[in-house]
């Protein structure tokens, strides 16, 4: 009995935790605080060091915690989203207990890994019950983005593949996309949406 108690107590104290967390995260992204009363209340800085994020996310991923997701995810997109956070990033693409597949697509359009291309591939074609009312396609779209700004010889090939589905949506998504790698000369300056883009990773590339 004093075992069970001592769990339950955990993980109350866990959902408690959670849940300031969420909301100082929430007060960040609102302005209600600013950036360094943020880390001196959160214990840390995440433009220090990247494994700040990247520890919430795969906390996240290990408790299923669909609140710690989408934390992790704007912190990341405050301070600075990494490379390095191309893998857990495809882990949490392809689950389905949580509600930021799109920021999700969004994050990876920014880092443009090419180890990601096969996990955009499957969510832009995979249907979630959340997102049952969109007939925007609007998580399919934002892969497609991302597979064309990968531009890997394996992204086209799966941007191709897109052709051949039965939405109409994706399709058409998938041949303007297709339409603009094939227009684009060497040397051509990044457009101003990638270069916005670009501002949100990083300064130091880790």
């Amino acid at each position: 009995m004093a075992a069970l108690w001592q769990y339950l107590a955990c993980v109350r104290l866990g959902a408690k935790m959670e849940k300031l967390k969420g909301q100082l995260v929430l007060d960040l992204m609102e302005g209600e605080i600013s950036e360094e009363t943020f880390v001196s209340r959160f214990g840390a800085d995440p433009r220090v060091s990247p494994d700040v994020v990247h520890e919430e996310l795969h906390q996240a991923l290990v408790e299923k915690s669909e609140l710690g997701v989408e934390c992790a995810l704007i912190l990341g997109f405050i301070f600075g989203l990494s490379p390095s956070w191309a893998p857990i990033l495809c882990l949490l693409l392809e689950e389905d207990w949580h509600f930021s597949h799109e920021d999700i697509a969004d994050a990876l359009q920014n880092i443009r890994p090419s180890s990601a291309v096969d996990s955009l591939y499957r969510a832009a074609l995979k249907k979630h019950d959340y997102l049952a009312y969109d007939e925007s396609s609007a998580l399919a779209v934002k892969c497609i983005w991302a597979l064309h700004d990968i531009g890997t010889e394996e992204a086209i090939a799966k941007l191709k593949s897109l052709l051949e589905v039965e939405s109409e949506t994706i399709r058409e998504n998938a041949r303007h996309r297709l339409s603009d790698l094939s227009a684009k000369r060497p040397g051509e300056p990044e457009p101003s949406y990638r270069r916005a883009r670009n501002k949100l990773l990083r300064p130091d590339g880790r």
